[in-house]
């Protein structure tokens, strides 16, 4: 089981990494790509899948009452109710964002690309970039709002 302190990191870098989504996303919508993708990605991703993994894991609880008809299903994933509503409706709108922000992206893939155009090439660059950032910053977003419920639990059985 993962420590409370532990969680506490993770859901912090994975706040930190949807952030981090959010201000790259913002730059290449205005046009510059403040950092090359590989890295810009690979920097997102190492923040966020930790916290996402950990608020997944952290939110399976065991099964009361009637058994279950497999033997092998022991607990079963629960969604986030011990946020308060504000903040499952402050995650939903931030995902929903997020998704759009890739959606948009996926759009203006391969648009008018024609071979050995520097300035479509980098169009498409950043469109891609875009894309794989609205997906990590939606997964963040959801692996912050699992582990917040998971603290929030923690704190009201103490």
């Amino acid at each position: 089981m993962i420590s409370r302190r532990a969680l506490l990191l993770l859901d912090v870098l994975c706040l930190a990494g949807v952030l981090w989504c959010a201000v790259l996303i913002g730059g290449l919508l205005a046009g510059r790509s403040p950092l090359p993708s590989g890295l810009a990605v690979t920097l997102a991703a190492v923040l966020v899948l930790p916290g996402f993994i950990a608020g997944i894991l952290t939110n399976r609880r065991g099964l009361r009452g009637r058994r279950p008809q497999s033997w092998f299903i022991t607990s079963v994933w629960a969604p986030p109710v011990e946020l308060p509503r504000w903040g499952m409706i402050t995650a939903g709108v931030v995902f929903l964002a997020f998704w759009v922000a890739g959606l948009s992206a996926v759009t203006g893939l391969s648009e008018n690309m024609r071979p050995g155009d520097p300035i479509a090439q980098d169009r498409q660059v950043r469109h891609e970039q875009r894309f794989a950032l609205g997906v990590l910053g939606g997964i963040g977003t959801g692996g912050t709002a699992l582990a917040a419920s998971s603290l929030a639990r923690t704190r009201r059985a103490r």
